[in-house]
C-alpha cells in the first residue's frame, strides 16, 4: 500500500500546477453551473430543505465520481493498452484484488484532498450550508459512492480496448449517475415505478443513505452496507478480470 501511495504523490508532483488548477476549478465550476442554475428552479426540497443545502452532498458524490475518471483511466486503460507500468505490477507476486485494491485507494486519496477543497469553496459561495459534521460527513460518503463508481469503472477500462466506446460508455454513465442517481433531482419528481427502481441502484444507495445520515441523524444501514458489499465483490471481479486480460 504505502509503494502505491508514494507512487500516486510522485505523480500528482509531477502534475502538481494542474493538480491545483483543477482542484480550483472543478468545484467552482460545478457549483456554479449546477446549484447556481438549479435553484432558481428547485426552490426547496421536498422535505422544505434550502436546494443549496439538500443538493450538497449529492454535488460532492458527483464530483467524486468525475475525479476518479481520469485517474482510473490511466491506470487501467491507458497503461494497459500501450503495455506500460500496469503490466510489471500484475507480474508481480501479489494478488490482483489486492493491486486494484491498492490502486483505487491511493486515487481516492486525491479525490479527498480536492472535495475538501471543493468543500471551502461551496462554503465560502453558500455561507452557513452546512456545519463541520456535516462536512466530514460529505467527504464519508462521497468517497464511499467513488469507490463503487471507481470499481464500476475499472471494470469497464478492463473489458473495452478501443478509447471511442470507453469514452461513450463513461458519457452514458455520467449522465446516468447525474439525473438517475438522485443526486441534483429528487426522486419523488419521477413517475412511482422510475422512482422505485432508481432508489435501488447502488449508486442512488449511497445518496440516500448520506442525506438520511446528514439531515435525519439516522444511519441507514441496509443503504451503506449493500454499496460497500458491492463494491467488495467488484474488488474481487476486477482482480479476475485483470488476471485474465494480462494472461495469467
Amino acid at each position: 500500500m504505502r509503494a502505491f501511495i508514494l507512487r500516486r504523490w510522485w505523480l500528482i508532483r509531477n502534475r502538481l500546477i494542474s493538480t491545483i488548477a483543477f482542484a480550483l476549478i472543478i468545484p467552482s465550476v460545478l457549483t456554479l453551473l449546477t446549484v447556481l442554475g438549479i435553484k432558481n428552479v428547485i426552490i426547496r426540497s421536498i422535505n422544505g430543505q434550502p436546494y443549496e443545502m439538500w443538493v450538497m452532498p449529492g454535488l460532492f458524490m458527483f464530483m467524486a465520481a468525475i475525479l476518479i475518471i481520469p485517474l482510473i483511466y490511466r491506470d487501467f486503460f491507458d497503461l494497459r493498452i500501450h503495455h506500460k507500468v500496469l503490466i510489471p505490477m500484475v507480474l508481480s507476486p501479489v494478488r490482483k484484488s489486492n493491486i486494484v485494491l491498492n490502486i483505487l485507494f491511493s486515487s481516492l486519496l486525491e479525490v479527498i484532498f480536492i472535495i475538501i477543497i471543493g468543500l471551502i469553496i461551496y462554503s465560502a459561495i453558500f455561507p452557513h450550508s452546512f456545519n463541520f459534521s456535516q462536512g466530514v460527513l460529505t467527504i464519508f460518503y462521497s468517497i464511499l459512492f467513488a469507490f463503487l463508481f471507481g470499481n464500476i469503472i475499472i471494470l469497464v477500462s478492463l473489458l473495452t480496448e478501443r478509447i471511442s466506446f470507453f469514452i461513450y460508455i463513461i458519457l452514458i454513465m455520467l449522465v446516468i449517475v447525474m439525473f438517475g442517481s438522485g443526486l441534483f433531482i429528487e426522486f419523488d419528481f419521477y413517475p412511482v415505478s422510475m422512482s422505485n427502481f432508481l432508489r435501488y441502484l447502488p449508486l442512488s444507495m449511497v445518496g440516500i443513505a448520506g442525506r438520511t445520515h446528514l439531515f435525519q441523524h439516522t444511519f441507514d444501514f441496509f443503504n451503506t452496507a449493500t454499496p460497500v458489499i458491492m463494491s467488495v465483490l467488484l474488488i474481487l471481479l476486477n482482480g479476475f478480470v485483470l488476471k485474465r486480460k494480462m494472461g495469467q
